[in-house]
């Protein structure tokens, strides 16, 4: 899978329904979205820092260390995932889709949820190497800054953001009665 899979909507496994879903399982599924957020809000810092870069208005080495500082980041090195283990809801979210909620949502789900968590585990994949991608880029400008090496990390970032924005979106709308309606804990 490629980044620009992510933008293909109709390549996307849509989940089953659940037609009985009360209120409080639906705000329940959207709870993720919340998590989410957090992860928004650090990307939306980077690209601040890229526009002001590109306003010189700010060195090019600082890109390096903002990569370097994203929570995303720095559970990657650590951990091997984009969100990290261990440090509640922020810090270990992957690897709770990927080792409690996806095998949790499976069993309960059933067969009509598997494509959707496959596509799901699939795109996380992709989100990694994005961040690898960028973190290298990052570091290449720092060491030896250059428009060509901006822009290199300009566009990385620029695939990263629409990736895991498209990724969140998506995951968000299609968990959302799912983690509800089978009570899976968030």
């Amino acid at each position: 899978m490629t980044p620009d899979d992510l933008d293909d909507a109709d390549a996307r496994p849509a989940p089953p329904r659940y037609p009985s879903i009360t209120a409080a399982q639906r705000a329940h599924g959207r709870r993720l979205a919340a998590i989410h957020d957090m992860y928004r809000a650090e990307l939306d810092g980077v690209a601040g820092l890229l526009a002001a870069i590109r306003a010189e208005m700010a060195a090019p080495g600082a890109l390096a260390q903002a990569v370097d500082e994203m929570q995303m980041t720095r559970n990657f090195r650590l951990f091997g995932t984009a969100c990290g283990r261990d440090c509640a809801l922020l810090q270990n979210h992957h690897d709770i889709e990927e080792s409690w909620m996806f095998p949790t949502l499976a069993e309960r789900g059933g067969s009509p949820l598997a494509p959707v968590i496959a596509r799901l585990r699939a795109e996380h994949q992709v989100i990694h190497r994005l961040i690898e991608t960028l973190h290298d880029a990052a570091r290449a400008l720092r060491d030896a800054p250059s428009a060509d090496a901006f822009e290199d990390c300009a566009r990385r970032f620029a695939a990263l953001h629409r990736a895991i924005r498209s990724h969140f979106g998506y995951e968000e709308t299609a968990l959302e009665e799912p983690l509800g309606a089978l009570g899976v804990p968030i």
